[in-house]
């Protein structure tokens, strides 16, 4: 009889109908983004085609958790996550400030695939909250590589920091953003300044 119970508990959990032993998922209460609008335009034009690259990152802000800071250890911001993995949300919004640039150059995700003249390729150093109301912080370090030699044009880290009015999560996150999009804003900034327009090749004259 034992055996025939255990046999027919397997076989109704293989069917996935009498009950799970897995946690519900927890849906947060809020996502953050990094919306277009935010975006800064940089002071000087944009004179060159650009591709830029999700940043590189650790595993703890490679996903839409957001990560706390606590003395030896990274934790993560309780029920609000970013509404996108961050990189990509860090991507979008320097993609976001360089067309609000002006000039004739344009700005193109890395994943599009287009024929530029320069690759922004960086890296986030940090993008955390601190606990309770301890400042925030975002940094980042970029290059900008020419596409054709993929030698090094310009290299710079920036960063910014905020102080949330109070510890709920919302609120910490929401200073975060304010932070990371002040980034975003500096590092499409220093792409205008460093993004010379290459010169157009001479035309070869007609033989003889």
């Amino acid at each position: 009889m034992k055996f025939r119970v255990v046999v027919a508990l397997s076989l109704c959990l293989a069917a996935g109908g009498c009950f799970s032993v897995l946690p519900e998922p927890q849906v947060p209460s809020a996502l953050i983004s990094l919306p277009a609008e935010r975006a800064t335009a940089p002071a000087d034009p944009l004179r060159a085609d650009v591709s830029v690259y999700p940043p590189d990152a650790s595993r703890a802000f490679a996903g839409v958790d957001i990560a706390v800071r606590t003395d030896q250890e990274m934790v993560y911001l309780g029920d609000v996550r970013w509404v996108d993995a961050a990189p990509r949300l860090l991507q979008n919004a320097v993609v976001d400030a360089l067309a609000k640039a002006g000039g004739e150059g344009r700005a193109v995700t890395a994943q599009q695939g287009a024929r530029v003249d320069y690759d922004v390729r960086w890296r986030i150093v940090d993008l955390s909250t601190g606990k309770d109301t301890s400042p925030v912080k975002v940094e980042v370090a970029v290059s900008l590589l020419d596409s054709a030699t993929r030698r090094v044009v310009a290299q710079k880290t920036f960063s910014a920091t905020g102080s949330p009015s109070d510890r709920a999560p919302r609120v910490r996150a929401a200073a975060l953003a304010i932070a990371a999009q002040s980034v975003a804003d500096q590092v499409a900034a220093f792409v205008t300044k460093s993004a010379a327009p290459k010169t157009p090749l001479a035309p070869v004259a007609p033989a003889n």
